[in-house]
């Protein structure tokens, strides 16, 4: 829901609706409860990551249902940080964490993503709702669970994946996901900076709403 109250408070409560909103996605799409988690998207929504590329709320839930059926459950920790709020829009960017385990030559391993996400969000009949998702990647790291395995990787194939998400890109394709190598990551800066300051200009009102 939308708070309308003084300003400065209702930009305190709005902050609080939408720090909960993208708990509460990644929570329900980690618990299975698709119903909750497709609760939380905007018809329209964008929804970028490793493994996905399209729009509609429905539709990523519905491949998100599939996809986990097929490869295990990542788990997800989220700490929104960051909420801008102009009128029925608003920017919420979250340091987060992916984690994972998966089996890679017989050995099982541990990973994690160190990344962020960032959502659009719009507010239609006083409800918040994600517009969009990306993801933007820092590092990851990959561990065999027990300590005393080989780290069953090919070095030189590694070697040729981007810095910010290449275990996890090395993870992918051994499930015969190809990872686009164009996402956006803290190794490009650059395309970092056009795109929050075209999500800005959304923010300011440019553009439709979803």
């Amino acid at each position: 829901m939308q708070i309308n109250v003084g300003q400065g408070e209702g930009d305190y409560l709005n902050r609080a609706v939408l720090f909960d909103l993208v708990r509460r996605e990644r929570f329900a799409r980690d618990q299975r409860r698709f119903d909750v988690m497709a609760a939380c998207f905007h018809r329209d929504a964008y929804v970028r990551t490793s493994w996905y590329d399209g729009r509609g709320g429905d539709a990523y839930v519905a491949a998100t249902r599939k996809w986990m059926s097929n490869t295990g459950n990542s788990k997800h920790w989220v700490f929104p940080a960051f909420a801008q709020i102009i009128g029925n829009r608003a920017t919420i960017e979250s340091p987060a964490m992916i984690f994972n385990r998966a089996k890679l030559e017989g050995v099982d391993v541990d990973f994690q993503v160190f990344c962020r996400f960032f959502s659009r969000a719009i507010c239609e009949g006083g409800d918040w709702k994600l517009a969009s998702f990306h993801v933007f990647f820092e590092r990851d790291v990959m561990a065999p669970t027990l300590a005393s395995d080989p780290l069953p990787i090919d070095r030189a194939l590694l070697d040729t994946m981007r810095p910010s998400y290449k275990f996890l890109t090395y993870i992918q394709r051994s499930r015969g996901v190809m990872v686009n190598q164009d996402l956006l990551g803290d190794d490009r800066p650059e395309e970092l900076a056009d795109f929050h300051a075209n999500e800005e200009q959304w923010l300011a009102g440019e553009g439709p709403v979803s």
